[in-house]
């Protein structure tokens, strides 16, 4: 359900406020709230998608219920998609947050000065500000080429967020589905290079366990497979409790029967 209630909110509060409040403030607010519509489409858009491929995935894990390695693929690629509507939650929620910071701090400017006595010419009047490009949207767009399977034009995209925003708790997430893109396009070094570059990156965040995970499914895949277990066996060890040392059990199992 797409949250049509928002923009109409802001556009009351705004009606609230004097007479006197300058047009371009309030015009920025709007600006930022259109962002943020646009932002939650997108994610509609992405749920259509995934639901479109889920639809797909149900009727192969019907076909091939009784292999084993097939519903673990399976449940890895639920996994992922878990993983990024986390991340668009959050990403959400701090949008929302954001506006909500502006409403409380939302000021009325001085009076503009009498016709003949403006500032010097070519500077920007007090107060005004230029709206950044919206982070959200980058990610978003960058992911939804994931989805597509356009993996060349994601990393792009993700690389373009990362040198934008190299600050923002998503530029982690951001290198992670790199090395997912050079995964699905089998070029495994590629893909254990990304991953080990978060790995030294980004020591303490939230992709580090999927990371390792599929540094270990990239080395089996190129034959290593003695390193990629050892990998596997590391995450377990670190990480008893998650879901990525769940998969890894089941691969390691894959090699012990």
């Amino acid at each position: 359900m797409k949250p049509r209630f928002l923009p109409a909110l802001i556009v009351l509060l705004l009606l609230s406020l004097p007479a006197r409040a300058a047009k371009k403030d309030t015009q920025l607010l709007l600006d930022e709230v259109q962002k943020l519509s646009a932002s939650i489409e997108n994610l509609s858009a992405l749920v259509a998608e995934l639901l479109k491929k889920s639809s797909i995935q149900d009727e192969k894990i019907s076909a091939v219920a009784r292999n084993q390695a097939d519903l673990a693929q399976s449940r890895e690629n639920f996994t992922l998609s878990m993983q990024f509507f986390k991340e668009e939650l959050n990403a959400l929620k701090d949008s929302l947050n954001k506006i909500s910071d502006r409403l409380a701090s939302f000021t009325v400017p001085a009076a503009a000065p009498p016709a003949g006595e403006t500032g010097t010419a070519g500077t920007a009047p007090a107060g005004e500000t230029t709206l950044a490009q919206d982070p959200s949207s980058v990610y978003y767009a960058a992911y939804s080429d994931y989805i597509k399977e356009n993996f060349d034009l994601a990393i792009e995209g993700f690389r373009q967020f990362i040198r934008s925003f190299p600050d923002s708790g998503l530029a982690d997430n951001s290198l992670y589905w790199i090395g997912e893109c050079f995964y699905a396009k089998k070029k495994f070094q590629e893909a254990i290079n990304t991953f080990n570059e978060l790995l030294g990156r980004y020591k303490d965040g939230d992709k580090v366990p999927a990371a390792i995970l599929k540094k270990g499914y990239a080395l089996i895949e190129m034959g290593r497979q003695a390193e990629g277990i050892a990998v596997l066996k590391e995450l377990i060890s670190r990480f008893p409790l998650s879901e990525e040392a769940s998969l890894a059990q089941q691969k390691i199992k894959e090699f012990s029967d």
